[in-house]
């Protein structure tokens, strides 16, 4: 038995389902997903900054916050300088309530979504490409892969984000519900090395160890992440997450005989940060309706000057991964916050970079622009 679609999206997480919404948004239904987990899991925590000048993410998504926070934490040698937010917030979103809602909506409106499907059995044909589920077949028109790449391009200054984090119950009245702590800084002359915690109450938090490094070492944080968690007494550990996440400037345009590739290996992480999700919303909103589906209907578009900034901030990570705490804090503090939050974003206006290239440490990033075109 064959069944034909236009479109067939390889992976049923963020990128997939965000891009069959905004697909269905725009009239476009012959389309089919395909995962190979059967049930949407509470594995991931997607966060993002709201507020003016900002696309409205919550509304688009049309889900409620696990939390939002008015002020965010940054440590630097045990030194702690909070930062108002003003009319912006912080927020975080589990991935189950997220990915529930889109699954949801698809469904409802008759899209379908095989899980419990791996697809490996992937043959080209003359007209598009045939999926071999089982007993049938599947073709397709055009072929979406949002699956992560098996490798990581190394090409200077690309990192890898490296995280491992659990969301405790401590046995004390330990956190201040009211402040992220988005970077605390360990000190290492090889990685840039902070925790996060996201503090849903004053026992409750969700605490990450990440990496910025050009290796993947999870046993390196597993074991830095244990000992940090012993600070927390911790009473119970409700849930853990970890991922290896792309930070490149590069982005993998690859697009052959009706395949395409979409997700983090796609322009949908953020070069500087490995943050995804506002990308991927920003990227499903500006998806434009053509006559016939191709690449550039659903290709990231690149912004050259905040890639080029990425760039060099990327290579002082790499090349100094000692002066990142610094960095970090006088970006935080001494740029003006919607200007930060902006460019975080993804929505920079000209003054904000202007904002971002006058505060920040010109010899620092002087080195780091000159490694960039040495190397």
């Amino acid at each position: 038995m064959k069944q034909k679609f236009d479109i067939g999206i390889i992976g049923a997480g963020l990128s997939g389902l965000t891009l069959g919404n905004s697909l269905l948004s725009k009239k476009i239904n012959n389309f089919i997903l395909f995962e190979k987990d059967i049930n949407t899991k509470n594995d991931k925590t997607y966060s993002f900054w709201s507020g003016p000048g900002l696309f409205d993410i919550k509304k688009s998504f049309s889900v409620k916050p696990k939390k939002e926070w008015s002020q965010i934490e940054i440590k630097v040698k045990s030194k702690s300088y909070k930062i108002d937010l003003g009319e912006y917030r912080y927020a975080c979103y589990s991935s189950e309530s997220i990915l529930g809602e889109l699954y949801k909506n698809l469904t409802k409106k008759g899209i379908q979504v095989r899980q419990g499907n791996s697809v490996n059995d992937i043959k080209k044909k003359q007209d598009g490409w045939e999926v071999k589920l089982k007993s049938k077949k599947i073709l397709l028109k055009n072929l979406v892969d949002s699956r992560p790449n098996k490798t990581f391009d190394d090409k200077y200054p690309s990192l890898m984000q490296v995280f491992v984090g659990s969301e405790i119950i401590s046995n004390e009245n330990i956190f201040d519900d009211k402040v992220v702590t988005l970077m605390d800084f360990a000190e290492s002359k090889k990685n840039v090395i902070f925790t996060y915690i996201l503090p849903f109450s004053k026992t409750k938090a969700l605490i990450e160890t990440t990496f910025f490094s050009s290796e993947i070492d999870f046993k390196e944080v597993e074991k830095i992440h244990k000992l940090t968690l012993m600070k927390f007494s911790v009473k119970e550990i409700i849930r853990t997450e970890k991922a290896v996440l792309p930070m490149s400037p590069y982005i993998d345009r690859r697009m052959k005989n009706q395949y395409f590739k979409i997700g983090n290996f796609a322009g949908a992480s953020r070069p500087a940060s490995g943050y995804a999700f506002t990308r991927i919303a920003l990227w499903a909103h500006q998806i434009k309706t053509k006559k016939e589906f191709n690449y550039e209907m659903i290709a990231h578009k690149e912004n050259y000057l905040t890639n080029w900034l990425d760039k060099i901030f990327l290579s002082v990570l790499r090349s100094s991964p000692q002066n990142a705490p610094e960095i970090f804090r006088i970006f935080f503090t001494k740029v003006p916050t919607s200007s930060a939050i902006r460019f975080l974003s993804d929505q920079s206006r000209i003054v904000d970079y202007l904002a971002i290239i006058m505060k920040l440490p010109k010899l620092v990033m002087l080195r780091g622009l000159i490694h960039l075109y040495v190397k």
